[in-house]
């Protein structure tokens, strides 16, 4: 073969290595947006960008940054610990001065050598990269926050290079986020209780088939417990309304303050709540709804300036593997309704078990 031909030959196998490498990094990015499109919430499409986008487009680095001045965001996250390897990684400002201001971050993408003192901020983990993009993430015009890829090698990111490709990456992940954060506002809207912000029944009656299913399969024991504040009646029609509001949202927060972070709190209705202890025994159960039912009672509701109520808790309990005729949701919600009903009928401000009979 003539030496043109060797070179010509070598030209083109060198522009079939490119396009096959294309061909596969737009496959890459094709994956990649189907599973930012297919996110099954905020949680799920954030460990998306963090931890997937590191590994498939190998990068030294991701880390996002994002504009939340209501603490939404952080607040929607709130049910899930974040992972140790989120630490550094996922930040947060509360204001766009901030975000444009401290981080320098402007409408356009900003590919360059990696600065420390231009992008220390971005990326607190690494105090060494070669090469970063600053990619900001914008929604109606309106800067929500960045994208941020740091890589060791100084030519990754090269300014005017790739930046069409990035921009519909971060308009696609932008939109996710905006979206995510608006199915997350709307699950909690109708699983929240309006006037304590506390789980309502609704999300109680799908939490708890889940628990005794758990408690069953883990035979481990799963107690209930049914709260009444007592007198409650007497508080709205001699107070007034504002002042029954008042005591069921402090109420509540005595409640929550008191729970463990496994333990499924919920406003039943009224002046009613219920607590789920997982993996608790009677006899625990018995002694955490004791200590409950007397830091109410010491507790002092100044529902004005110069009126205080003291109120007083009729707790009934029930628990699945205690006995045998507990063995379904329906039984154990049941039986610790009973059992308030007669802590209740017994004098009240009191934790009565459930009777099996």
């Amino acid at each position: 073969m003539p030496p043109n031909s060797d070179l010509l030959q070598a030209k083109l196998d060198a522009l079939l290595r490119i396009a096959k490498n294309n061909d596969q990094k737009q496959k890459n990015f094709q994956e990649y947006e189907l599973s930012l499109l297919n996110s099954s919430g905020l949680f799920d499409l954030l460990s998306i960008i963090l931890e997937k986008h590191l590994d498939q487009f190998q990068l030294t680095e991701v880390t996002l940054l994002l504009l939340d001045p209501e603490y939404e965001c952080q607040r929607l996250l709130a049910a899930n610990p974040q992972p140790d390897s989120w630490q550094g990684r996922l930040l947060f400002t509360d204001s766009e001065r901030t975000l444009q201001k401290t981080y320098n971050v402007r409408h356009r993408p900003s590919l360059s050598e990696f600065t420390p003192k231009l992008h220390q901020a971005f990326f607190p983990n690494y105090a060494e990269l070669g090469s970063v993009a600053i990619l900001p993430l914008i929604r109606r015009n309106r800067i929500i926050g960045s994208l941020n890829l740091g890589s060791r090698m100084s030519d990754r990111f090269q300014a005017h290079i790739g930046t069409q490709f990035l921009q519909h990456l971060t308009a696609v992940i932008s939109a996710c986020i905006e979206n995510a954060k608006l199915q997350e506002n709307i699950k909690q809207l109708g699983l929240l209780d309006p006037l304590t912000g506390i789980n309502n029944r609704r999300f109680f009656d799908q939490r708890v088939i889940e628990e005794v299913t758990l408690a069953q399969r883990n035979k481990t024991p799963l107690s209930c417990l049914f709260i009444d504040l007592d007198h409650f009646k007497n508080i709205n029609d001699t107070h007034g309304h504002q002042a029954g509001d008042y005591v069921l949202k402090n109420g509540a927060l005595i409640f929550n303050d008191t729970m463990r972070t496994s333990d499924v709190l919920a406003r039943y209705g009224g002046e009613e709540f219920v607590i789920l202890l997982a993996n608790t025994s009677s006899q625990d159960a018995y002694e955490i709804a004791d200590r409950l039912r007397n830091i109410v009672a010491k507790t002092s509701f100044s529902i004005t300036p110069d009126t205080s109520l003291n109120i007083t808790l009729s707790i009934g309990l029930s628990t699945l593997g205690d006995n045998q005729h507990i063995t379904t949701t329906q039984h154990l919600v049941s039986f610790a309704d009973q059992a308030v009903y007669a802590a209740k009928q017994s004098g009240r401000n009191r934790v009565h078990r459930a009777h099996y009979s």
